[in-house]
């Protein structure tokens, strides 16, 4: 059977209780000096146009070293990879028209650790972390009952973070788990994701999942919208529009993990050995009018995928996404296309044979058909000229 590494994210409060005066201000001196490298390294990004890690690396690191000597040098290793994944999407969304700013800037809420920065006792649950002067610093963590699942798995990196509430410190691991085999006729549960809609199913059946995302997205970007407009003061402004973000965020994740685990236990239930999902990364940015770019681009539906790729693959559940383009409106009959019918908002109406039929239900059976078209073509040995 084939096996595949999943890696799972670990959050936990750090016990400031436990932690004595001297080791808060070692932690408050790391993160005002990260802060310090990672602005100056996006800088120097942004005068000389370096999207790579190991040029940034190149360029910097030994006038670091020697600037912070007491600072262990994986800091300004990571330091490096950090500018550097906040530089590459910057340019991106610059070339795309979407950001006008001549570089980003680092607020300094959050520090990289590398592997050989902190070791973890998952049996004590203390973390130590390496701090200025070959000193560690040992942190005792708050844990329940969730965090019992990640004994025994391997460890990754791990963040930093400071919050408004506290400080956290958040682990990644990694687990293999074995999937299922993938036979020629293998049952298949197609996801097809809208904004306040998922649908769900195959050529059987099609369920739906209503999240209303784009109710909720709406409604807390005009809350933002008004206290950036009557709130005076930026530090009260901040707070207020962290506390919204933060509670947007919980709602939605809520609802994710609530269609995730529908979608899963059903798929379960019939024996599906794969979920087929859009691969919406080839979407181009810009869709038609701003309304409807700023809309997409609220609307967090690759994180929600990413939330159903792991959670399936640690129930055994294979992967594969395939194209988007036209699901919805593709006949299933004749493969032509279908128009917005008048006996309905979703309601489409083949040209051709005349077959009326809800746009999700569509998309499902298309994403069934085109995974099983992609097996097939798989299959099919190649014939040279």
């Amino acid at each position: 059977m084939p096996v595949e590494e999943v890696t799972l994210t670990a959050r936990f409060k750090v016990d400031l209780a436990d932690v004595d005066e001297s080791a808060i201000s070692e932690i408050c001196r790391l993160f005002d000096e990260y802060k310090g490298i990672v602005n100056e390294l996006l800088g120097l990004a942004a005068d000389r146009h370096i999207t790579s890690f190991v040029e940034l690396c190149y360029a910097k690191y030994h006038e670091l070293r020697q600037r912070y000597p007491a600072l262990p040098s994986k800091y300004i290793v990571t330091a490096c990879r950090h500018a550097a994944s906040i530089y590459k999407p910057f340019m991106k969304s610059r070339k795309r028209s979407v950001c006008e700013r001549n570089g980003p800037t680092f607020k300094g809420r959050a520090i990289w650790l590398h592997k050989i920065l902190f070791k973890l006792d998952v049996e004590g649950w203390r973390a130590i972390i390496a701090v200025h002067g070959g000193r560690w610093i040992t942190l005792r963590l708050l844990h329940g009952e969730y965090h019992e699942r990640f004994r025994g798995m391997g460890l990754g990196e791990a963040r930093l973070v400071l919050g408004d509430d506290g400080l956290y410190l958040n682990v990644s691991f990694s687990r293999t788990v074995t999937l299922l085999e993938i036979s020629a006729d293998a049952k298949v549960i197609a996801v097809d994701v809208n904004e306040n809609i998922i649908a769900y199913g195959n050529d059987d059946f099609v369920e739906r999942f209503e999240t209303n995302e784009g109710i909720i997205r709406t409604r807390y970007f005009l809350k933002r919208r008004r206290i950036q407009s009557k709130i005076r003061g930026r530090e009260l402004q901040r707070r207020l529009l962290e506390k919204y973000r933060g509670r947007e965020w919980r709602r939605i994740r809520e609802t994710y993990y609530k269609a995730v685990k529908e979608i899963i236990n059903r798929a379960k239930e019939i024996g599906a050995a794969v979920i087929v999902m859009e691969d919406l990364g080839i979407y181009k940015e810009h869709m038609g009018s701003e309304e409807l770019n700023g809309r997409i681009h609220r609307w967090s539906y690759k994180r929600f995928q990413r939330i159903l790729e792991y959670q399936a693959k640690l129930h055994g559940l294979n992967v594969k996404y395939v194209d988007p383009r036209n699901t919805s409106r593709v006949c299933l009959i004749y493969n032509g296309e279908m128009d917005p019918s008048r006996n309905g908002r979703r309601l489409m109406r083949c040209r051709r044979c005349g077959l009326e039929e809800d746009r999700d239900v569509v998309a499902v059976k298309n994403l069934t058909r085109r995974y099983y078209e992609k097996c097939a073509n798989a299959r099919t040995p190649k014939t040279s000229l």
